[in-house]
């Protein structure tokens, strides 16, 4: 009897744990339907809010840039007064290369030739060949060297004398004095190359001032 009593139990036993798991399984089932009814009605009102919030992207309308080139008319600028400003404004010219430009122009005392930019440092063989005939060099040499009274200093300061020229100069002077400027080349060592970049800078200052009271009539 009490095997059936036991098979009796157990049976009951596991006819509610089916009634249980069926329940709770409609109930999972239920639960999640609803929770996927929910979520398709939010889903509309989520896209509509989050494609309110993004600004619509403008089409970027292109234009190539246009570039005007600069036409400067020959020689229509003088090397020897333009400043350094007027330079840099200037295509192919940069502020680095219009501060060498004026001081090599200030240690000179005046360019004689547009031709001397060559001597400017760093300037650029094609750079060279679009400047050079934008200048003129006007009335050219603005300050010159007297070779009869000018120090020893003055004359090596200059950019084609320096040093070397300077003790030929002030040597052959303090001996012998000077009357022309060609008294020179005769007496020290110099090739006729050099003395043609010298010529334009150098002037026997006290020879003309004589020259001068000379033919001043009393």
């Amino acid at each position: 009897m009490s095997w059936i009593f036991f098979g009796v139990y157990w049976l009951q036993l596991d006819w509610r744990a089916s009634r249980e798991l069926e329940k709770y399984e409609k109930k999972s089932v239920r639960v999640l339907l609803s929770a996927l009814d929910e979520l398709a009605v939010a889903e509309p009102r989520m896209i509509k809010s989050s494609s309110a919030r993004i600004a619509p992207v403008a089409k970027a309308s292109f234009s190539p840039r246009r570039t005007q080139r600069t036409v400067i008319a020959d020689r229509s600028l003088n090397l020897n007064i333009i400043d350094s400003a007027s330079l840099e404004a200037l295509p192919r010219i940069g502020p680095v290369t219009a501060g060498r430009i004026c001081r090599f122009r200030e240690a000179l005392g005046g360019f004689h030739s547009v031709d001397q930019l060559h001597e400017v440092w760093g300037m650029h063989p094609d750079q060279l060949k679009e400047i050079i005939p934008w200048f003129r060099v006007g009335s050219g040499v603005f300050r010159h060297l007297c070779l009869d009274d000018a120090s020893y200093n003055q004359l090596r300061s200059h950019p084609y004398i320096q040093f070397e020229g300077a003790d030929a100069i002030t040597a052959y002077r303090n001996g012998n004095g000077l009357e022309q400027l060609e008294d020179l080349k005769g007496a020290i060592r110099v090739s006729d190359s050099l003395f043609r970049r010298w010529s334009p800078y150098l002037r026997i200052c006290k020879s003309n001032e004589n020259d001068i009271e000379s033919r001043t009539p009393e």
